[in-house]
């Protein structure tokens, strides 16, 4: 099944097997396919970009991410829908990688963030992890600021082949760099945005703990370790829901 919000699709999922499957068809594929996680914040660009609102709708596949999404299709639609966090995502597809040998690339973060990220990854057997990009400057259409890193780093992706490309630049880069380079990498089947999950990794920022994420407050709890993201708190908390539950492009 799937709804609407702005005019982006959302697709709803309800198992962790069930993503297998479509995760699984994606990578036993011959193209590369694209994972969006839309969030609030995600969705109120789109409501006002109509690019980037283009660019979501080529996913191949877009889970909701955070409680206000999932809370507006609820009330929408009646029906309660799952919450996929993007972190946990990527986690699944790294661990699914390492189930098949395949081989998965880190791109963008910190170059010492991508390299603490992989490394806790690289202990799974049979698994491959590869950072291209660590520390490139990105632009908001998507494109390096300098053309030369951007060929290091798509030369590098190439190189090493991988089938699924993890890509933290956060939003709204992540999902231009992606569908700028959708078909750049012959190897490749997935491709996800996966905004902080490799500082996560990393260790240099916690998560919330599992009660706030079980309740839907882990906006509260990124207040709490990030006071000057209260605006894009209000933003998602407050304005996306209104916005989104009364909105009628979408009819």
């Amino acid at each position: 099944m799937a709804s609407l919000i702005f005019g982006v699709r959302l697709d709803e999922l309800e198992t962790v097997d069930q993503l297998r499957s479509v995760t699984t068809g994606f990578l036993d594929g011959d193209r590369t396919c694209r994972i969006f996680t839309p969030n609030p914040e995600i969705l109120l660009r789109a409501r006002s970009d109509a690019a980037y609102a283009d660019v979501l709708r080529s996913a191949d596949l877009a889970l909701p991410d955070g409680t206000g999404v999932t809370l507006v299709q609820t009330l929408r639609d009646g029906r309660t829908v799952r919450r996929w966090p993007g972190v946990e995502i990527a986690a699944f597809l790294v661990r699914l990688a390492a189930e098949r040998g395949e081989t998965v690339a880190f791109v963008g973060g910190a170059p010492d963030v991508a390299e603490r990220a992989a490394a806790r990854w690289r202990t799974l057997p049979g698994l491959k992890v590869v950072v291209a990009g660590a520390g490139v400057e990105v632009d908001e259409d998507g494109s390096a600021r300098h053309a030369e890193r951007e060929d290091e780093m798509t030369d590098a992706i190439r190189s090493a082949a991988p089938a699924i490309v993890l890509v933290g630049l956060g939003a709204p880069k992540q999902e231009r760099w992606i569908t700028r380079h959708a078909d750049a990498f012959p190897s490749v089947r997935v491709m996800i945005g996966v905004g902080g999950a490799f500082d996560m990794w990393a260790g240099s920022r916690r998560r919330a703990p599992r009660a706030f994420r079980t309740l839907g407050l882990e906006w509260l709890w990124r207040l709490a370790l990030e006071p000057r993201r209260l605006p894009r708190i209000i933003r998602a908390t407050v304005a996306f829901p209104v916005l989104a539950v009364f909105d009628r492009t979408d009819e």
